[in-house]
């Protein structure tokens, strides 16, 4: 594992794949990064939530606002399980803020925000606010079991173009496509660029891991 990783230990980590224009996630990406469609013209917004209880950005609760793009492949290297560019990303705590910005280069809110976890029978809810509300969105349980996933991560800044290979290991993961979630977007800040009335509020794919660790892995310029 290379020094520069760093690593974030969570009670709960929450992630639901939406439908959203085209047109939106094409505004919304650096002209490098393409967006991955599910149908014509209908591309994919990512939501995640996660609880964090140590790590290299302390305790703070975060949500990523992210668009689906293709992954990069290259001979002899692990194939991603998919590749997110985070547009816009919220913490509840400065410090999570920081780190999220010095290390990592990924655009933030730059206050805090709120989030609420309500655990029910096999779901839950995510509710985020910052002064208003930004979103509510609930994942459900399937079947839980050890795991650990690859994905690549891309930002941008006044630097240039990065990527980090992202790997997520829990000690139970769930994950299926039997749209049962809710996904409950506000205007805000947080949403800006999104055209909210076409975006799809039942997720396609929700995924959720219990008892683990965010892996980020040093930048690699692109």
């Amino acid at each position: 594992m290379p020094a520069e990783a760093g690593h974030y230990y969570f009670n709960h980590g929450i992630s639901a794949l939406f439908e959203m224009p085209t047109s939106d996630a094409r505004r919304l990406l650096p002209s490098h990064l393409q967006p991955l469609e599910v149908q014509h013209d209908r591309s994919v917004l990512s939501v995640t939530s996660f609880d964090f209880y140590k790590g290299d950005g302390g305790v703070y609760q975060e949500l990523v606002m992210a668009i689906l793009v293709p992954p990069l492949i290259r001979p002899g290297e692990t194939l991603p399980k998919a590749a997110l560019y985070p547009f816009m990303v919220g913490t509840s705590t400065e410090r999570g803020r920081q780190e999220g910005i010095d290390r990592w280069k990924l655009p933030h809110l730059m206050r805090d925000i709120e989030v609420e976890f309500e655990e029910g029978d096999g779901t839950l809810t995510a509710h985020v606010s910052a002064g208003s509300p930004i979103c509510e969105f609930t994942v459900t349980a399937h079947e839980f079991a050890p795991s650990s996933i690859l994905f690549h991560a891309f930002m941008t800044d006044e630097d240039g173009n990065f990527k980090s290979n992202l790997l997520m290991k829990g000690d139970g993961y769930s994950e299926h496509e039997f749209e049962r979630g809710s996904l409950t977007l506000y205007e805000h800040e947080m949403t800006e660029g999104l055209t909210l009335d076409d975006i799809s509020e039942v997720p396609f794919r929700e995924q959720w891991m219990k008892d683990g660790v965010e892996i980020f892995h040093e930048l690699e310029a692109i």
